[in-house]
């Protein structure tokens, strides 16, 4: 099976964190590297974690996010599967071996997710993430993000064939990659619940805002995936007013963003 180099930006190095990493590094017996990308936060020698072989740490003295935390991440690995978490998730025992066999086994296959479970500040459960799973998920990519970021696995290759992520965005910058890699080939999503998505106060409240150039970038990016996967150019436009609607809703209305919904 291949070994999964495991990238979790961070600002923040906290009892979270602790957790995150220990998550990956106490599963199953697997070749892994876990490689944490410290951004704008100085890391800290004195986690018990740091002096684990396993472990690659990285430094940004300025915070330049998520995304470029993950190519400084991908720029360190040293194994071709690629998997994200985030520094305030937890990573089920089996979920790397699950993932990896999934792309062994399925060689056309550019991405891999997993279901998720919300779980609160403490840890304790609060309860399930609604979404699809199965061997080829990109036509729900034409109506929202069903891809928990926190759950992905994808391959080295398909990273560097779409140029990776872009870094001149701050708001959905997971959903444009994402959009990008599945105009590459198949994203499955597990049925297993192999990530826990922590829910607590410091997450921003309402999630990107509804206008600007993320919006027309990932609009541009869906019609091209409606393309390749056959689908109609019109019911493509209808699909793209409407996501465009929900995010409005999202951002001025009730609704919570994200994997909080």
């Amino acid at each position: 099976m291949s070994g999964v180099s495991v990238i979790i930006p961070t600002a923040q190095v906290n009892g979270w964190l602790d957790d995150a990493v220990h998550s990956v590094l106490t599963g199953d017996e697997f070749s892994v590297q876990v490689i944490v990308v410290h951004d704008g936060v100085l890391p800290d020698a004195t986690r018990d974690w740091m002096s684990d072989s396993r472990v690659t740490v990285a430094h940004h003295a300025d915070r330049m996010g998520p995304s470029a935390g993950m190519k400084t991440g991908v720029g360190l690995a040293n194994y071709p599967y690629i998997a994200r978490l985030d520094a305030d998730d937890l990573a089920a025992g089996d979920r790397l071996s699950k993932q990896a066999r999934f792309l062994d086994e399925h060689p056309d296959t550019v991405a891999v997710g997993a279901r998720v479970r919300r779980i609160d500040e403490t840890g304790a459960p609060t309860g399930d993430v609604r979404g699809p799973a199965g061997d080829d998920i990109r036509r729900h990519f034409l109506l929202s993000n069903v891809l928990a970021h926190s759950s992905l696995m994808f391959r080295r290759e398909a990273y560097n064939l779409i140029g990776g992520y872009d870094l001149s965005l701050r708001q959905m910058e997971d959903y444009l990659f994402l959009l990008q890699l599945s105009q590459r080939g198949p994203v499955a999503i597990l049925p297993d619940f192999l990530t826990k998505y922590r829910v607590h106060g410091t997450q921003a409240s309402r999630g990107a805002k509804p206008y600007g150039r993320h919006i027309r970038l990932v609009t541009g990016e869906r019609l091209a995936l409606a393309r390749v996967l056959g689908q109609n150019s019109l019911l493509a436009h209808v699909k793209n007013v409407a996501w465009v609607a929900l995010q409005y809703a999202r951002y001025f209305g009730p609704m919570r963003p994200g994997h909080e919904l």
